[in-house]
């Protein structure tokens, strides 16, 4: 990847949205990678890798390292929200919410299942929440109200 021109990287990622800026990112990292030593499971060090924020360092540290973590996206959070699982304003906030429901050992699985079960039955748009098998019990009337509307 180092060795590789930015415009290269964004070819190959072009596909991807933010192309520009993720290419970008992909050959600074690459270089901090080599300079570092590689990937290491350390919060701090994945961090302040160019384009890692907290979600990924999430991800690396659960599904690469299989230390306890629970990563948090907008997908989460909005399933989080529509479950009654939390009532927080940002991904961080909810992250904290989620982590407090399951026992540390569930949480690297658990966010998988979340993602999983969220594509297949519980999409972002034109979702019918009295029809969703989770949604149609978990989701508040206010909730359900808001969302019909946007249908």
């Amino acid at each position: 990847m180092l060795s590789l021109k930015t415009e290269k990287i964004k070819k190959i990622i072009s596909q991807i949205g933010l192309s520009q800026t993720k290419s970008k990112n992909l050959k600074k990292m690459a270089h901090q990678l080599i300079k570092g030593g590689g990937v290491k499971p350390d919060w701090n060090y994945l961090e302040s890798l160019a384009g890692v924020g907290h979600k990924t360092a999430s991800v690396v540290m659960a599904q690469w390292y299989g230390i306890p973590a629970f990563p948090v996206d907008t997908h989460i959070h909005r399933l989080a929200s529509r479950w009654g699982l939390s009532k927080a304003k940002n991904v961080e906030m909810t992250e904290k919410d989620l982590k407090k429901l399951w026992p540390k050992q569930l949480w690297n699985k658990r966010h998988l299942q979340i993602i999983f079960f969220g594509r297949e039955y519980c999409p972002a748009r034109n979702h019918n929440l009295l029809e969703c098998p989770i949604c149609s019990w978990a989701s508040t009337k206010k909730r359900i109200l808001q969302e019909s509307n946007k249908m």
